[in-house]
């Protein structure tokens, strides 16, 4: 059971690193080509959404199978409100985890169900405003900022498991 859950906690953490990769990579650039000038917004609003609905089933297999691999390794639940677990080198780096992947659950609300959906709704509307200008980059640099989150949550995933 421990290695399916493991199996599946990296498997998620890679499908959400490697679709926001492909994001910044891909479909950005992609978007500024000549054929979707018309209907930009409507572009990330389809991709978006898709991308969203997938991106918030793997955050809660990262949560099921985060806490699977925890009591797979012997570590009780009630373990973690004992103050001296965080105070360990393994709790200290899982509490560093912990904290970096809710401030990405937050920030990947505001970007999906606020900022992302009004930055859309304004770039087919009128993609010159001010107000577009600010929503999108306002949805760029949380979309950066997650995708750096992500990629240090990965670190400290490693030194998790490796010291």
């Amino acid at each position: 059971m421990y290695y399916l859950s493991v199996y599946l906690h990296i498997l998620s953490a890679v499908f959400w690193i490697g679709g926001m990769l492909f994001t910044i990579a891909v479909l950005v650039p992609a978007s500024r080509d000549r054929l979707l000038v018309e209907k930009r917004g409507a572009f990330f609003k389809l991709i978006g959404e898709k991308f969203s609905r997938i991106s918030w089933i793997l955050f809660l297999v990262l949560i099921i199978t985060g806490i699977t691999n925890l009591t797979s390794r012997g570590i009780p639940v009630n373990s973690l409100l004992d103050s001296a677990f965080w105070q360990g080198s393994f709790g200290s780096r899982l509490f560093i985890k912990l904290h970096l992947f809710a401030a990405v659950l937050v920030l990947s609300g505001i970007h999906d169900f606020y900022a992302g959906p009004k930055a859309a709704r304004l770039m087919d509307k009128d993609e010159s405003a001010s107000k577009t200008h600010l929503f999108r980059k306002i949805t760029s640099w949380i979309g950066r900022i997650n995708f750096v989150l992500g990629l240090v949550i990965l670190y400290y995933a490693i030194r998790l498991t490796r010291g």
